[in-house]
C-alpha cells in the first residue's frame, strides 16, 4: 500500500491554496463545507472565488480568504495543509520548495510525483465519507469504483447514518451488551431502504422503537453455517460475505481459503479446527462443543466449511448441538467444489450424449476397503469423488473390477477454483498414476465418467488418445 489512508479533523485544519486557476477553485469548493479554514493566494485571488460562487463564503466561524497578490513565504506560517495549482512554474517551484523545507503536507493539484500527499476521490451520504485512491496508477478504475458505489447507496443511508448518531447514547441505554447492539445496528443498516420516506427526526423516533424491540440474540448468541465455497472468495455469495463481516468469532476449516478468511471482519477471533490425515485435531466432538460455548457467550458465530456446509460436512450434528441448547442457527448454503470445478474446467456434470445421472461421494474409506460404487459410475453416468487423493487405487481397481471400464475418463482437478488450481486428465485405469506422477494433494475432487471429455482444456485428440491408449 503506497498511501496512508487518513482522515483529518478538518476544523483543526488551515488550508492553504495557491493560485486561482480552475484546480485551485475545485480544491476550495471541495473544502467548502467541511469546516476547514481556507485561503487563496493568486493575483486574480477575489474575482476567480467570486466567479466560482465562492466568494463571501462563511464556514462556522470562518470565511474563504483572499489575497490578491503573488504567493510568499509568510504565506506558510499557521498553515497545516498546502495546495499548488497555478499555471506560473516559477511560483509553483517556489511555494513547493518553501513548503517541503518547512515540512509540510504538499500537494501540487494534477502532480502526484511532486506532492507529498493526495486528495482522493469521494463521495458522502450525510455524515458518511467514502474515499477511492489509486495512488495516481488508474484513475479511471477510481472513477468507475466511487460510481459504482454510489449507484447502489441509497441517500436515505446519510439521513439513517446522522439520525443514528443522534440516538447513539439512547440506544445503549436501551441495549446495553455490546454484541447484541451490534446486532441490532447490522440490521439497521440492512434495512436502510425502510426509512427513505423518513425525515431524519422521525428516523430517530423509529430507531429507538426499533431498539426497545430488539430480540434477537437477548439471551445467547447466534450461529450461522457458512459455505464457504471450493476457495475463489469472489464465488462466496453475498449473505456469506455479510456474516463474515458482522462475526465476532470465525470457526473454520482445512478446506477454506486465506482469500476467503480475508473478508471476514478484521477483530473477529480466528479459530482453526481443521483435520489432517493423521490428525484429526479437536475431533467433531470437540467443534460441536466450541460452537456452542461461544455462541452461550452471547457472540455472533460462523462456522465456516469449505463448499456448501449441508454437503459432506457433517452440518447435522453441528445443528444437533445448537437446537439442543436452544441457540438461533441459520444455515447460509455454498457453492460446492464440483459445481466450482464444474465452472472452471467447463465439464457439464450431466448432458444428454454422455451422462444422465451424478453421485458425489466421499473417497474416505472407514475399514480400508472399497465399497460397492460401480453402480455409481460407468456409462451414462458422472461420478464425484470428494477426498479421494489417498484412495485413488483402491477406487480405480474396485470399480473396474467390478465392470466400469478402465477407458473411462478422468479429470483430477486440485485446488479447483483458486489461482493454484491445476487439472490433469486420464482414465480410470491410469488414475493411480496420475496423482503420484504430478504428486496431486488434497483437497482435489476426481471426476469419473465421459463427460471429461467436453473439459475446456482437453482437446479432441487428447481425450480419444487417452482411451485408445487405456484399451491397448
Amino acid at each position: 500500500m503506497a498511501n496512508i489512508p487518513v482522515f483529518l479533523t478538518a476544523e483543526k485544519h488551515h488550508i492553504l491554496i495557491v493560485g486561482a486557476n480552475a484546480g485551485a477553485m475545485a480544491k476550495a469548493a471541495l473544502f467548502l463545507d467541511t469546516g476547514a479554514r481556507i485561503t487563496v493566494v493568486s493575483a486574480n485571488a477575489s474575482k476567480s472565488l467570486d466567479e466560482a460562487g465562492l466568494s463571501d463564503v462563511v464556514i462556522g466561524q470562518n470565511e474563504i480568504r483572499a489575497h490578491d497578490r503573488p504567493f510568499c513565504e509568510d504565506d506558510l506560517a499557521d498553515k497545516t495543509l498546502v495546495y499548488i495549482s497555478t499555471d506560473d512554474d516559477l511560483t509553483e517551484e517556489r511555494a513547493l520548495r518553501l513548503a517541503n523545507a518547512r515540512k509540510l503536507p504538499v500537494n501540487v493539484v494534477d502532480t502526484p510525483s511532486k506532492s507529498n500527499f493526495i486528495t482522493p476521490a469521494q463521495f458522502t451520504r450525510g455524515p458518511l465519507q467514502v474515499a477511492f485512491s489509486s495512488g495516481g496508477n488508474a484513475p479511471v478504475f477510481v472513477r468507475r469504483l466511487r460510481n459504482s458505489l454510489e449507484q447502489i447507496t441509497p441517500p436515505s443511508l446519510g439521513t439513517l447514518a446522522a439520525a443514528a448518531g443522534t440516538v447513539r447514547n439512547r440506544v445503549r441505554s436501551i441495549i446495553p451488551e455490546s454484541t447484541r447492539r451490534r446486532l441490532f445496528w447490522d440490521r439497521l443498516y440492512d434495512n436502510a431502504g425502510k426509512y427513505a420516506d423518513f425525515a431524519e427526526a422521525e428516523v430517530e423516533q423509529l430507531i429507538i422503537e426499533a431498539a426497545k424491540n430488539h430480540r434477537v440474540g437477548a439471551t445467547s448468541g447466534q450461529v450461522q453455517i457458512v459455505g464457504a465455497g471450493p476457495g475463489d472468495p469472489d464465488l462466496l455469495t453475498i449473505k456469506a460475505h455479510r456474516a463474515l463481516q458482522q462475526a465476532d468469532v470465525i470457526i473454520y476449516d482445512r478446506l477454506v481459503s486465506r482469500d476467503v478468511l480475508a473478508l471476514g471482519r478484521r477483530d473477529a477471533q480466528l479459530i482453526y479446527v481443521g483435520k489432517r490425515e493423521g490428525n484429526h485435531g479437536v475431533g467433531q466432538d470437540g467443534i460441536n462443543a466450541l460452537i456452542v460455548e461461544e455462541a452461550l457467550a452471547g457472540k455472533r458465530v460462523v462456522r465456516l466449511k469449505g463448499g456448501d456446509p449441508l454437503l459432506l460436512a457433517r452440518a447435522g450434528e453441528e445443528l444437533n448441538q445448537l437446537r439442543a441448547h436452544d441457540i438461533h442457527t441459520e444455515v447460509i448454503p455454498g457453492i460446492s467444489a464440483f459445481q466450482g470445478i464444474a465452472a472452471s474446467a467447463q465439464i457439464p456434470m450431466t448432458d444428454r450424449e454422455h451422462s444422465n445421472s451424478l453421485t458425489l461421494v466421499t473417497g474416505h474409506l472407514q475399514d480400508g476397503t472399497f465399497k460397492d460404487w460401480a453402480r455409481l459410475a460407468g456409462k451414462e453416468q458422472t461420478l464425484a469423488v470428494y477426498m479421494g487423493v489417498k484412495s485413488a487405487p483402491k477406487i480405480s481397481a474396485g470399480l473396474m473390477e467390478h465392470g466400469v471400464k478402465g477407458s473411462t475418463l478422468v479429470a483430477v482437478v486440485e485446488n479447483g477454483t483458486r489461482a493454484n488450481e491445476r487439472c490433469f486428465y486420464g482414465t480410470l485405469e491410469t488414475l493411480p498414476q496420475l496423482v503420484t506422477e504430478n504428486a496431486v494433494k488434497s483437497p482435489a475432487l476426481l471426476l469419473i465418467g465421459d463427460v471429461v471429455r467436453n473439459a475446456i482444456d482437453l482437446a479432441p485428440t487428447e481425450f480419444d488418445a487417452l482411451t485408445q491408449s487405456a484399451i491397448a
